[in-house]
């Protein structure tokens, strides 16, 4: 097993640095980080993005949201812990790892924060992912996921609202989907500190090992090195065990130390290379840390109504409503979970239903809409499953330009006819 053989290699290695290198967890993951995007390359993503994103209601109610959040937990409380035991010891920390140290408080608290911002059984209602690399998972979270990568994790809100626009040209996002992302952007963002906190603590880890066996260099076989380093490359940190050695013994010319000389050769011909890579990793680490951390506490403080409002093509439409935008806060929630509801139930889009509820409410027919619009409003009326018939008469007191008539009042069985459902499955 992969901890005797750590055990043996280097019998003065704590517990926890065998923990963090066990070659058995496999090799660390590299961060969610990929080409930052301007505005327009954004826009040019987000389009391409919703036309490749496949997706599908679950067929399970279970919810399977929150990915390996609870290891994630875990695996940051642990690094964190080795992290914090290698400062007080008096060795070098890396801003990456004063920032984990400083904040862990924040990070931890986001467990209850992703818990509390939304139940696990919400997420059974999204539409998830059919395509790997995200399948099963809530399209959002792929949403999520790409805004992160191409940000370096930094919350930009008119850039989100913009990559949303832009997304929703090719792909309509549910409000579901729209109410699900701040709590979704904070389990990404977790994930991303998981992997960036597990990269800092496996390299120090590394050093670590490198340190330990050259302190007692010439007692240790070039065998023993071989397996050792083995084991180190399954964890994807040799190269960083082979850099630390070479420093390490740089200046020690000792005739007994040519074969570790030679072997480092062998091990690491490009040592020059790693060498310049080294700080420009650590810098971009230093910069993911500090971002996810910054945006963990911005994401708290958006205006997450507002940015709903202006990306959601379903609230777009129903603002055109002077009623509708009249609302008290919590009566248009009402509205808009009562649209939800539909939607789910009559196979339609949010906005095809939307559209629907605002020709009955501006006292037409909804099939009249293609008379205003044209061809736009006649694809939309055909999504939409239009029964009525062009000359139905419409109530014409003000009570029925309110969304309530349609949804909860007199005008209900019509709106359910209209759509092609059942009012007693409806209700």
């Amino acid at each position: 097993m992969a901890q005797p053989d750590l055990r043996r290699l280097v019998p003065d290695a704590s517990e926890d640095l065998r923990d963090i290198l066990n070659p058995e967890r496999g090799p660390v993951e590299h961060p969610v980080r990929s080409e930052i995007f301007g505005p327009e390359r954004f826009a040019q993503h987000g389009r391409s993005l919703g036309e490749t994103h496949r997706a599908q209601i679950s067929a399970s109610a279970s919810g399977a949201f929150f990915p390996r959040l609870q290891d994630n937990i875990r695996v940051l409380r642990e690094a964190h812990r080795y992290i914090a035991s290698q400062a007080t010891t008096g060795y070098d920390v890396s801003p990456a790892a004063e920032w984990l140290l400083d904040n862990f408080h924040l990070i931890e608290g986001q467990l209850k924060e992703i818990h509390d911002g939304l139940p696990r059984r919400y997420f059974s209602n999204l539409p998830v992912l059919i395509d790997e690399p995200l399948a099963g998972l809530p399209r959002v979270y792929g949403v999520a996921w790409a805004f992160v990568a191409h940000t370096d994790g930094a919350f930009d809100e008119t850039l989100l609202m913009q990559f949303l626009s832009a997304y929703q040209q090719t792909r309509e996002l549910t409000l579901g989907e729209l109410w699900a992302l701040p709590t979704t952007l904070r389990v990404v963002l977790v994930e991303n500190l998981r992997r960036l906190a597990e990269r800092v603590a496996t390299n120090k880890a590394a050093r670590q090992v490198a340190n330990l066996c050259c302190d007692r260099i010439e007692t240790i076989s070039i065998p023993t090195l071989d397996e050792l380093l083995a084991l180190l490359h399954r964890r994807g940190v040799g190269r960083m065990f082979l850099a630390q050695m070479a420093q390490r013994l740089l200046d020690e010319r000792a005739p007994g130390l040519v074969p570790y000389h030679e072997w480092l050769a062998r091990a690491l011909p490009d040592l020059a290379a790693v060498q310049t890579q080294q700080p420009a990793d650590q810098a971009a680490d230093n910069l993911s840390v500090s971002n996810a951390i910054g945006s963990l506490r911005l994401i708290g403080n958006a205006d997450w109504p507002e940015i709903v409002a202006h990306t959601s093509a379903t609230m777009q439409a129903l603002l055109t409503s002077a009623a509708f935008a009249a609302e008290r806060d919590d009566t248009r929630d009402q509205t808009l979970h009562a649209v939800e509801a539909l939607a789910r139930r009559s196979g339609r889009s949010e906005h095809a239903v939307a559209d629907t509820l605002l020709a009955l409410m501006h006292g037409k027919a909804a099939s009249a809409a293609v008379d205003v619009a044209g061809d736009q409003a006649d694809e939309a009326n055909v999504a939409a499953g239009v029964t009525a018939k062009r000359d139905a008469k419409r109530p014409a007191n003000a009570e029925a330009r309110v969304a309530s008539y349609w949804l909860f009042g007199p005008g209900r069985p019509e709106l359910l006819r209209v759509l092609g459902l059942d009012e007693r499955l409806a209700l």
